[in-house]
């Protein structure tokens, strides 16, 4: 079998991240490009670049003096303007993109088959860096009442951030893959060893052109 890379994807409330557990639990490597982007937006060149685009008020102190981008305060400016929304992808995503390459490139000595959540895949237009694509679907329904249970928010903002996301009709016509997630934990358990098993026949051997 073919050493492949899977970009897993899919709008908020899905159980994307769901689904990642399970992967891991059956020994699959996943790289999660939250906990990346975590770890980048520490970076000493990255904070200094978003200080200069957004000011020190988006900094905050911890319980040792140092000072940290607070991703709260960011979040909210960004999540309202689209512009300043660019300027911090501009500094961002090339570093994560660095990132996520290399981890990609030491998971793939041991193992055949490497995923990767990323949550926006689409918008940022990263398909080419990945084999396949498989997206984590639900019904809109679905999504907000796993919002609601998860989140402290209420029904008019989870609509605001499904809504503001590419729609999942136009992801699914994107991937490769789709696991339709609206049942309960042992359904979803079923398609993804249903998925496992039509990667891993279809990547027994290299495809012939």
């Amino acid at each position: 079998m073919k050493k492949v890379v899977i970009g897993l994807t899919g709008g908020i409330g899905t159980g994307k991240s769901t689904v990642s557990q399970i992967l891991q639990r059956k020994g699959y490597k996943v790289i999660d490009l939250d906990v990346i982007s975590h770890e980048v937006i520490k970076f000493p060149k990255v904070v200094e670049k978003i200080v200069q685009n957004f000011g020190r008020e988006i900094l905050e102190s911890d319980d040792f003096g140092k000072y940290n981008i607070s991703r709260e305060k960011l979040g909210k400016i960004i999540f309202e303007n689209k512009e300043k929304r660019l300027i911090l992808n501009s500094i961002m995503h090339p570093e994560i993109l660095r990132a996520m390459r290399e981890e990609i490139l030491e998971y793939k000595k041991e193992s055949k088959i490497v995923f990767v959540e990323i949550q926006l895949l689409f918008e940022v237009q990263w398909e080419k860096e990945f084999d396949y694509i498989l997206l984590v679907s639900a019904e809109k329904d679905t999504q907000v009442k796993r919002i609601l249970n998860r989140d402290r928010r209420s029904e008019e903002e989870a609509l605001n951030i499904i809504n503001s996301q590419m729609s999942l009709n136009e992801k699914k016509k994107r991937s490769d893959y789709i696991i339709e997630n609206d049942g309960n934990i042992q359904d979803l358990e079923k398609k993804i060893d249903e998925f496992l098993k039509k990667v891993e026949f279809e990547n027994k051997t290299e495809k012939i052109e």
